[in-house]
């Protein structure tokens, strides 16, 4: 089904994106595991953006911001999804490979880039689905 609405749009360009983000973070840890802040930007962003289609698609604002800590409550807020203490344990370690804290360290992660991809995994098996079901 071809989407309608702008917001249909939106959530669908977001979904696209965010699965290519998670497909390239995969490549690159299965070719390069020891490129850890590679992939964990990619697995970030695919987070990013499957927790902003989500947003759009439960008409909340998707605000323009890198931090998963703020941008995954309000759909747990509004009964939309619900969020353990590990799955914001676990968006606060994606965190770090956030566009506005990528440069400010040259530290070794205590994570193997298996441990982000299950992270990110986790995330898009729960949160796609739901903006997914926005499409039809």
């Amino acid at each position: 089904m071809q989407p309608s609405t702008p917001e249909q749009k939106r959530v669908a360009l977001s979904l696209q994106k965010a699965d290519l983000d998670m497909e390239a973070a995969g490549v690159l840890q299965q070719a390069s595991p020891h490129l850890h802040e590679n992939i964990g930007f990619h697995f970030q962003q695919a987070v990013e953006k499957y927790a902003k289609a989500l947003l759009v698609a439960s008409a909340l604002p998707a605000p323009f911001i890198h931090d998963l800590t703020k941008l995954l409550p309000p759909p747990q807020q509004a009964s939309v999804i619900t969020f353990t203490t590990q799955d914001m344990a676990e968006a606060a370690i994606l965190n770090e490979f956030a566009v506005e804290f990528r440069y400010e360290t040259d530290d070794t992660p205590s994570f193997t880039s298996a441990d982000l991809l299950a992270m990110a995994g986790r995330f898009r098996a729960r949160l796609r689905p739901l903006a997914q079901a926005f499409l039809t």
